[in-house]
């Protein structure tokens, strides 16, 4: 793997073209099964989520979902993320920005176990497995926590 500086910015990751998605492939490659080993499931509307992996410039972060958990409607912080499904399927619905913390869906799909996902740092996402699935992302130059949002309710003027 690219050694980065551990005094990253996104700008100074962006202009030494390390390549989070070729990272990413290359940890799941070498790894993917040690990740999927350590997935725990919690009961709850939660999905757990680990710290696994961490080198100068990005973390690694291992979630495991079970049905009918999702996350909240959010964004990365304008973080540079990608995520791959190590196991199951899960819904991503991506959103736009209307006024405030209010946000309309754009889109919406599934990912299947081995899908990489490269999300625009100033993406507006939610999540939620179909069946159990674990997941594993990859921020860069690390988590950071974005904004939550709320959906635009139906008819509401």
């Amino acid at each position: 793997m690219p050694a980065i500086s551990s005094d990253v910015t996104h700008e100074s990751v962006c202009q030494t073209r390390v390549d989070p998605v070729e990272i990413l492939k290359d940890l799941v490659r070498d790894q993917g099964e040690t990740f999927h080993r350590r997935a725990r499931f919690c009961g709850g509307a939660v999905y757990h989520r680990e710290l696994v992996h961490a080198a100068p410039g990005y973390e690694v972060w291992l979630l495991s979902w079970l049905p009918g958990q999702v996350s909240p409607i959010h964004d990365h912080g304008g973080v540079v993320t990608v995520s791959t499904v190590l196991s199951g399927v899960v819904f991503e619905e991506r959103f736009e920005r209307i006024a405030g913390p209010l946000v309309r869906p754009t889109w919406a799909g599934l990912r299947e176990a081995g899908a990489i996902d490269p999300i625009d740092p100033a993406a507006i996402h939610r999540v939620r497995p179909v069946g159990s699935a674990v997941t594993l992302h990859l921020y860069m130059p690390m988590c950071a926590d974005g904004q939550i949002y709320q959906a635009e309710v139906a008819g509401a003027a």
